[in-house]
């Protein structure tokens, strides 16, 4: 790890642990301090937002214009505020990219791998990037994992192990004999990912939470043969069967994690499980509904506004993800000033357009989905939808699966949701094929 950046790291890290005492008070001084701050050199130094914000500069933060990704890509060169960058030039240093390389020496840049449909590029400053892994640092912290001059930690890390990852950054970054941090790349076919982690033996397990699900199966078979103090899941949807059969496999619950490659770690369960905790004091989140309106606790929302109060090389002030997120109603006995998310849904993207009993169209909740197929005893589960119709990929069912029987669940619970009837291809598979980035999401909406 470069000395400097060590010497960042711990110090955020000692700086973000003195804010999780504060009062809630304290917490919206610091919130409106930074956030004025950032607004004011975004505007100064951006020329996107001069245009974007112009007129708005006394306006409170929830009367301005959302940023979407799609505007954020297509005026990429004008939004950062060094010159220097442009988004061609990044997009083939990327390329390239095999280590713990800087752009022009100064940037470290990560990427997304592009399946909501588009790709975001992020360039960070040793400011930035060592509050990014700071933000993680904290996650592992509140998960018990503690690594020190004195405490070294074995952790396995089964996401994607392509360069340009958020994830792969930082563990390049983090190279240090505090932290003995060995990545598997998600895709490894399973025989071979479980032998390798069984050869480990790791203190802390971190993986996709669709991949979780999949090593808590094998643990309870008795292949894979782990002894973890914490695993942490991130990434894709957790779902109430996955905690419920990791928390059989290992015995303790998994850690929730929260995180996005433009804003770092957004929020993470600590040790109560009553929710993740948002990090409000790196991130002011606003739960909104389709059309941007704010959304109480207790009730979902369409998307996510995140105003990532660190970001300067390339500011980030209301810009829009397409989660849906639920915040809690209930506060944590943990006495931390920050809110809960109960639950981080799925994408908008997730939502499956079908067509409507009533209505000429009607999207269906991902949740609709999930309440059919969370119990189906198989090693995992997704949903394609197609032109006419929906594939349901069961990796692993038990001898004597029906596949009518599962089939039928999920169109009756598709036809309770508003939707007309629709034909459900059930197909066995050995595997569900990961992603670019080596993820499985279990539901893949038409774009």
């Amino acid at each position: 790890m470069h000395p400097l950046i060590i010497a960042r790291v711990l110090a955020g890290r000692s700086a973000l642990r003195r804010r999780e005492t504060w009062s809630a008070e304290r917490l919206r001084a610091h919130q409106a301090r930074a956030l004025e701050e950032l607004r004011s050199f975004a505007v100064a130094r951006s020329p996107f937002y001069r245009r974007f914000h112009a007129g708005l500069e006394r306006a409170p933060l929830g009367e301005l214009p959302i940023l979407t990704k799609q505007v954020l890509m297509e005026r990429f060169d004008e939004v950062v505020t060094d010159p220097r960058l442009h988004l061609a030039d990044l997009e083939a240093w990327l390329r390239d990219l095999r280590g713990d390389e800087r752009f022009l020496g100064r940037y470290w840049v990560s990427t997304t791998s592009g399946s909501s449909g588009r790709k975001s590029i992020v360039p960070s400053d040793a400011r930035e990037w060592s509050t990014v892994i700071a933000s993680y640092a904290r996650a592992n912290e509140w998960a018990g994992v503690k690594a020190g001059l004195g405490r070294r930690v074995t952790m396995a890390v089964v996401s994607s192990t392509a360069p340009w990852h958020q994830s792969s950054r930082v563990a390049t970054t983090l190279r240090s004999p505090m932290v003995r941090s060995h990545r598997f790349d998600a895709s490894t076919p399973l025989p071979d990912l479980v032998a390798r982690l069984n050869a480990l033996d790791p203190e802390v397990l971190v993986a996709y939470a669709s991949m979780v699900r999949i090593l808590a199966e094998e643990q309870l078979a008795g292949r894979l043969r782990l002894r973890p103090r914490a695993v942490n899941c991130s990434s894709e949807v957790l779902t109430a069967e996955g905690r419920a059969l990791a928390t059989r496999a290992w015995g303790s619950p998994p850690f929730e994690v929260y995180a996005a490659t433009e804003t770092g770690g957004i929020a993470a369960e600590c040790f109560a499980h009553r929710g993740m905790h948002l990090f409000e004091d790196l991130v002011i989140p606003e739960v909104v509904n389709a059309e941007g309106r704010p959304v109480p606790p207790g009730q979902s929302g369409d998307r996510l506004l995140v105003t990532v109060l660190f970001s300067r090389t390339l500011p980030l002030v209301r810009y829009e993800m397409t989660d849906r997120v639920r915040l809690s109603t209930e506060t944590c006995p943990c006495g931390r000033p920050f809110r809960l998310v109960a639950a981080v849904e799925g994408r908008t993207d997730d939502v499956l357009r079908l067509p409507g009993l009533r209505t000429p169209t009607v999207d269906v909740h991902p949740v609709a989905v999930h309440q059919a197929l969370d119990a189906l005893p198989c090693a995992a589960w997704q949903v394609r939808q197609e032109a006419d119709r929906l594939r349901l990929l069961v990796a692993g069912p038990p001898p004597g699966f029906e596949a009518g029987v599962v089939g039928g669940a999920l169109a009756a619970a598709l036809q309770r949701a508003g939707a007309a009837p629709i034909g459900v291809a059930v197909e066995v598979v050995e595997t569900i094929a990961p992603g670019a980035a080596g993820k499985r999401p279990l539901i893949v909406a038409r774009k």
